[in-house]
């Protein structure tokens, strides 16, 4: 996430996943945050073509793991499948967020504001 006005890192992962990065929350569910650098008002423009390939790898290994689970809980029991899930849930969590930050296109709101 480069910032289009300084050209430094917007913001930082943690940032990204932790806070409203300088915004309401209104604000934030339109994609808006404030570079953390100069703090101008960003927005989330597009997201390159890598976070989309994490998105369907991410679905073909959820598939992957529904088709065998039946195997796997005979194999390791309901308590540990369910343990499974949760951590494979929470490492997709956290993957999700990383590709959303590391991959976002920014621009800035008073610009798209005066087209």
């Amino acid at each position: 996430m480069i910032c289009p006005s300084c050209g430094k890192l917007a913001s930082t992962w943690m940032r990204t996943a932790l806070t409203l990065q300088g915004v309401t929350i209104v604000q934030s569910f339109k994609g808006q945050l404030r570079c953390q650098q100069c703090g101008i008002l960003l927005r989330n423009k597009k997201y390159n073509k890598q976070m989309w390939y994490v998105l369907v790898v991410t679905v073909i290994v959820m598939a992957l793991n529904i088709l065998f689970s039946s195997h796997l809980r005979q194999v390791i029991g309901m308590g540990a499948v369910v343990i499974y899930w949760i951590i494979l849930f929470i490492v997709i969590l956290f993957l999700f967020v990383y590709a959303m930050w590391k991959y976002s296109v920014l621009e800035i709101v008073k610009a798209v504001e005066e087209k």
